[in-house]
């Protein structure tokens, strides 16, 4: 067990099993752990941005249906893609994919990070 001080308020937080930790990876994990205010919201922010790899490799990667997968390289210019949004860098991204497919992904208002997968399906036939 060590003292790490919170990269946000400076209070000292008991991190337990930092066995092989860095001191990144400390400070990380006491920001994860601190009740200050600006810790809270990194951690809300932090929680938005897994959650929204999460539901890329769910509509698009690899938790995705064999029939719904996005190919590779697209899958991770969308993983990308949420980072970039994370880190206020890009405000919204559209993919159009092969077979009327299309991937979205913003951030609303409050904070949250949506991904979305629209599909168009068209029939047409020419005599």
């Amino acid at each position: 067990m060590r003292s790490v001080e919170c990269r946000f308020c400076g209070q000292l937080i008991q991190i337990e099993g930092d066995d092989g930790l860095t001191a990144q990876q400390a400070e990380e994990e006491a920001a994860m752990i601190c009740q200050c205010q600006q810790a809270a919201e990194y951690q809300k922010k932090r929680s938005r941005r897994e959650k929204a790899l999460k539901n890329v490799s769910i509509l698009f990667g690899k938790d995705a249906p064999n029939e719904k997968r996005a190919s590779e390289g697209a899958a991770v210019i969308l993983l990308e893609a949420v980072d970039e949004i994370y880190n206020g860098e890009i405000a919204k991204i559209t993919l159009h994919l092969r077979g009327g497919v299309k991937a979205s992904i913003s951030q609303n208002s409050k904070g949250e990070i949506n991904v979305e997968r629209t599909e168009t399906k068209k029939d047409k036939l020419t005599g």
